[in-house]
């Protein structure tokens, strides 16, 4: 059916709803509000006339209470909705607090006065319905023609020869229709008291009207529905995505997520319908804190209005913290809602994380998901993602059903519902949306849950379900037809978060580790205590805005503050309980926290004696053998000059390798009479992204790049336990140092590099060019490994230009390879036998000041006989990360509490059990089916659990403990 000429368009629709809309303004009373404390305060009678609403108007967001209940009141723009409150006749107490930033942390805030405004309320219901309607017929083309005759048909009822002056200028100020743009002009060009002239109507006849015009609509509604039926299932909840620290720091984030849980208690009064998520377990500590607004909540809980999701502590990064990190965002969010509200969550959900590594179903799957949500793979920008709802398959196995919906704040405009349901590709299954205002906060509004009451059973429109999301997910779960999508999901998009954040991603990494050996040598030192309140700070800075540094410059150093000061008191925790262990004494005791045996350069302040010694600055480097978890103590004493490193003019050297310097890296294998480097150097391309800067590499930032020439070399070590060439490179106005260190009988080549970084728009990138063909690329991923191409075939492969590694990167041969080993540069492009790690960005948005100024980071090239299983990489890159400590004046003695002979199986957590008993956390790094047994403190038969250590799978024997290829195991033993 087409839409004929003598029917009102779309645009003509809406220009005739925004007059009416107008003319329903019977009446506007200013309030007084004065300054009480931190608020704006006050009192007001609200007139028993017409239908009354507060209108607020703020540039910025704020919380109204009214009596005793509060509303979030925002502006983002232009829109009204976000700023009306219902009002009732009567005396009422009223109290603003105002946010001191806008809804993107914006400075620029305004409040302009709150409003009582009176509404005739039969010709309001009629606009509100009938604009509701209009926004269906111009989402669905093919239902317009349709829905355009009823609305025409309900208008030609309602004749308005009149609308005021004040009404014009307070509607536009202040709509739910949007005003045509001549009207808005024309308070550019005249003053509202020139224009007194016009009169407002005659609210009677239009109220009469407007109730013929709504028995008209519903008439014409019910008309369609003989011809147009349902299209589909979408399921719908309310929702706000809050950013624990991105463009706001966490004392505005407490604030949005306040204002937010009051806004939907309140609204659920009105509209009991309403079914609201909440999706990070730390939000819902903060707000435990109020004992009274924490009953109500766990009241709403009870009634299945307000409903917990995601059950991590926050919705972190999955590609860059470590395998552990991952699991205590499941462990400490979901046993803490265990405690609070007597469930833990079945719904995973990440909706803006920066990508899923091919790890994370079997960590969903073991913390108690059964369904996982995610959003993200809609901004893919090479490929579009296949799939809306599909069977996730990691690389051990696990399988989760996993959903892809089309966006996770919408307005619940059928725009929205349109683009949900066409999006969907398995219209068998319902599909999925949430609404309700996120960033600024705020969540569902009235207007939303207005759509939701118009739109859930309208002729042509998909149905809306709003509800306990159980019934979507066992549909979801129960559906083995679902396709499969094997291995990570790569965004493709925000490639530069893996870069990012020199200091924030150092911090990560060590205080997660500390963390881990604290809780060790707590178990081994009997000292029982929970360490959970230390992780809090780790978990909450892998957010993933914070840990892809994609955040305001005093957010980033917020979250760095907090971290140094965390890892300040891990440390002095871990020297206590060392100490404690130990004994006092006169020895200095070198400890190993990883469960094999070392033998480690480590720096101490005096010679170690009968013990292979160097001198260098700021003390003494001693060659040392130390047992498998455990400690070796020394006496201060002459230490031996033995040691097989060299150092020539422009080399240094040992038994196994030597490392070149001629204007480039070399790197030769003696053991094997080949090049492992054939040509290493740096690189500074323009990195000029042209959507978000600070997030995203571009692929197009090799078109324009400058090999850094050296200006200056020397040796600065020359053995024999250690020797170092030091290089310096200029850019600009910038300067690189590199210092290249080789070991005594060790194959790894530490690249030690210190910058003064003054660049804007320019990417560093080191290049190595390997010695060998480069078949394969593997990477360490968080509890996996996984392989990328070397040579893309496809656009999928194409994409993947720039990827992330948790610790470790191996090109590598059936026979040969080289690993690159970081302390947090995760950012890498492989390209046939060429190797880039990128070292730095500088971008000038959300942060200007990001990695400005002096950094030091350290990276390893490790080249190795085999393939990396063979040459044991992942323990190599565990001991670069994890050095031997230092403990002086202890008592002495040698031991060895665990042992670990399969270098496939890595120890990842030794602690406390969380109930009873001790557990531990083990997991297979070689993709293959094998055993290994546990020698030491720990031996005989343990229980296996889940990630939450609640669900028990039967028992084990811990001398022969097997594993399918990456699995993760938790075994809880008795103390």
């Amino acid at each position: 059916m087409s839409v004929g000429f003598n029917l009102r368009d779309a645009v003509s629709v809406r220009t005739k709803l925004f007059y009416l809309e107008a003319a329903s303004i019977m009446g506007v009373d200013a309030v007084n509000l004065e300054a009480c404390g931190g608020a704006l305060c006050g009192s007001v009678t609200v007139r028993d006339f017409g239908e009354p609403w507060f209108f607020v108007d703020v540039v910025g967001e704020g919380t109204l209470r009214v009596d005793d209940l509060q509303f979030a009141v925002f502006n983002y723009g232009d829109e009204g909705e976000s700023r009306w409150v219902r009002a009732s006749p009567g005396r009422h107490s009223l109290s603003l607090v105002l946010s001191p930033v806008r809804m993107f942390g914006e400075r620029r805030v305004g409040f302009n006065g709150i409003y009582v405004v009176y509404r005739e309320p039969s010709l309001f219901n009629f606009v509100l319905r009938t604009k509701l309607l209009l926004d269906v017929a111009e989402a669905f083309e093919d239902l317009r023609a349709d829905y355009l005759k009823v609305l025409n048909d309900a208008l030609d009822v309602i004749s308005l020869d009149s609308v005021a002056n004040w009404q014009l200028e307070f509607a536009v100020k202040a709509h739910i229709v949007e005003p045509p743009g001549f009207v808005r002009d024309l308070f550019n060009y005249y003053d509202p008291k020139e224009l007194t002239h016009l009169r407002p109507p005659d609210f009677g006849e239009l109220g009469r009207a407007a109730r013929e015009g709504v028995r008209i609509l519903e008439e014409g509604v019910e008309g369609l529905r003989v011809r147009r039926g349902p299209r589909g299932i979408v399921y719908v909840a309310g929702h706000a995505h809050i950013d624990l620290g991105w463009l706001w720091n966490r004392d505005v984030t407490r604030e949005k997520v306040r204002r937010t849980i009051i806004n939907v208690l309140s609204l659920i009064q009105s509209y009991p319908e309403l079914t609201f998520l909440v999706s990070n377990m730390a939000y819902l500590r903060w707000l435990s804190e109020d004992k009274d607004l924490w009953t109500r909540i766990k009241e709403a809980v009870k009634a299945g209005r307000i409903i917990p999701v995601g059950g991590m502590w926050v919705e972190s990064d999955v590609n860059l913290p470590g395998g552990e990190s991952l699991t205590r965002q499941f462990l400490y969010g979901q046993r803490f809602l265990l405690r609070e509200v007597g469930f833990a969550t079945e719904i995973g959900w990440l909706p803006d994380t920066f990508g899923f590594p091919a790890s994370l179903p079997q960590i969903l799957r073991k913390a108690g998901i059964k369904v996982f949500f995610e959003h993200k793979m809609y901004w893919n920008t090479i490929n579009k993602f296949p799939f809306s709802v599909f069977l996730w398959e990691g690389i051990d196995g696990s399988v989760i059903p996993t959903v892809n919906y089309a966006t996770y704040g919408a307005d619940l405009t059928p725009r929205q519902i349109a683009r949900a349901w066409s999006d969907h590709t398995s219209p068998e299954l319902p599909a999925f949306l949430p609404f309700g205002k996120g960033d600024g906060g705020g969540g569902p509004t009235w207007l939303m849950l207005e759509r939701f009451r118009a739109y859930r059973d309208l002729p042509g429109m998909p149905r809306l379900v709003m509800g306990n999301l159980r019934d979507f997910v066992n549909e979801v779960v129960k559906d083995n037809s679902l396709p499969r999508w094997r291995g990570e999901l790569y965004l493709e998009i925000h490639r530069g978060v893996y870069t990012n954040g020199i200091r924030l991603k150092q911090l990560v990494r060590a205080l997660e580790t500390r963390l881990k050996e604290l809780e060790t040598f707590s178990v081994i030192a009997g000292v029982r205590r929970s360490h959970e309140e230390f992780w809090y700070p780790l978990l909450e800075a892998e957010y993933h805005d914070p840990m892809g540094a994609t955040s305001t410059k005093a957010v980033y150093e917020e979250i760095i503050n907090e971290l140094e000061e965390d890892l300040k008191n891990v440390n002095n925790e871990l020297m206590n309980v060392l100490r404690g262990v130990l004994g006092a004494g006169s020895f200095i005791t070198i400890v190993n926290s990883l469960p094999w045996t070392r033998r480690e350069v480590v720096m101490v302040r005096e010679e170690l004696s009968g013990i292979p010694t160097q001198r260098v600055d700021g003390g003494y480097l001693a060659l040392v053998d130390i047992p498998a978890l455990g400690w070796r103590s020394f006496k201060a004493g002459s230490g031996d000059s033995s040691g097989d490193v060299s150092v020539g003019n422009n080399y240094v050297e040992n038994s196994m390798i030597k490392v070149i310097f001629d204007g480039s890296l070399k790197i030769y294998d003696k053991e094997t009479n080949r090049w492992a480097v054939e040509e290493g150097y740096l690189v500074a391309c323009e990195d000029m992204p042209g959507r978000w800067d600070g997030w995203d590499i571009e692929a197009y930032y090799r078109r324009v790049c400058s090999r850094l020439e050296p200006i200056g070399f020397s040796v600065v070590e020359r053995g024999p336990l250690r020797g170092c060439i030091e290089v310096n490179y200029g850019f600009r106005d910038s300067s690189i140092r590199q210092r290249i260190c080789v070991n005594a009988l060790s194959r790894r080549v530490d690249v030690e590099n210190e910058t003064d970084w003054k660049e804007r728009f320019t990417l560093l990138k080191a290049m190595y060019r390997l010695g060998i063909f480069g078949h394969n690329a593997s990477f360490e991923i968080p509890y996996g490994v996984i392989n990328r191409p070397t040579r893309p075939s496809n656009t999928w492969e194409v994409a993947k230009f720039e990827v992330p590694a948790l610790r470790w990167v191996d090109v590598w041969d059936p026979d040969y390879g080289i690993a690159i080993i970081n302390d947090g540069r995760q950012g890498y492009s492989v390209e046939e036998n060429t190797i880039a790690i990128t070292l730095l960005r500088s971008p000038i948005y959300p942060n200007p000041f990001l990695d400005y100024g002096h950094n030091k980071f350290t990276y390893a090239i490790y080249p190795h006989l085999g393939d990396w299983r063979t040459a044991q990489v992942p323990r190599r890159a565990y001991e670069f990360n994890q050095p031997p400590i230092v403990v002086e004046g202890t008592a002495g003695g040698d031991s060895s509490f665990l042992e670990i002979t399969n270098p496939a199986i890595m120890l990842e957590v030794l602690k406390w059990g969380e109930d009873s008993g001790i557990a531990l956390r083990l997991y297979e790094t070689y993709g293959i089916n094998t055993c290994t047994g546990i020698k030491g403190l720990i031996g005989g038969n343990g229980i296996e659990v889940d990630l939450l250590e609640l669900n028990r799978y039967g028992e084990v024997d811990l001398g022969n403990l097997c594993f399918r290829p990456y699995e993760v195991r938790t075994i809880l033993v008795r103390s």
